[in-house]
């Protein structure tokens, strides 16, 4: 098969699960894997508009917010997936693809500008929940939640806040996101 006959069938086989709305369970693996790679680079680099194409409006505005209050206090954050296990895939009644995961990272703030290390380093455990919602015709991180608590390795955090709210936790009171 000529090179250019092979890109055009793999560009058709990529594009087949958004045209006909339906998407594999390997497909929502491989979004969930580029918005978690995509993820480290937006805090890394202070930049949310790196992780923009693969996200919703919802999860958009959470990181907006999230990377925003980091670059505020003129830090950004390395942030290091040790471990990834898929746990399934779901499919409710909304047509949304529910990814369910088991991940560990390590994460330190950096001074922006030295890279200097900012307060403690953190080991966290987390169970997530990714839902995937099908926008304007491609399929999106659409919301990531917590299907547990996390399990977060430093108590304290550079900053006023809780590490419950750089996590994207609601304060008490508040609706979770």
């Amino acid at each position: 098969m000529s090179p250019h006959r092979l890109l055009f069938t793999l560009a058709l086989a990529a594009a087949a699960p958004a045209c006909s709305g339906w998407l594999s369970d390997a497909d929502a693996q491989r979004l969930v894997r580029a918005y978690d790679d995509k993820l480290v680079e937006a805090y890394r680099t202070g930049d949310e508009k790196i992780v923009d194409p693969l996200v919703g409006e919802e999860e958009g505005k959470k990181l907006l917010g999230l990377i925003g209050v980091k670059l505020d206090m003129g830090l950004t954050l390395e942030a290091t997936l040790k471990e990834l296990k898929w746990l399934g895939v779901e499919r409710p009644p909304s047509g949304e693809v529910h990814v369910l995961t088991e991940e560990r990272w390590h994460y330190r703030d950096r001074k922006v500008g030295s890279g200097e290390t900012v307060g403690q380093e953190s080991d966290d455990h987390y169970f997530m929940r990714y839902a995937l919602r099908k926008v304007e015709g491609r399929w999106v991180v659409g919301a990531v939640s917590f299907e547990h608590p996390p399990s977060v390795g430093r108590q304290t955090a550079p900053n006023t806040a809780s590490p419950a709210v750089f996590h994207g936790m609601p304060a008490a009171g508040e609706q979770p996101r």
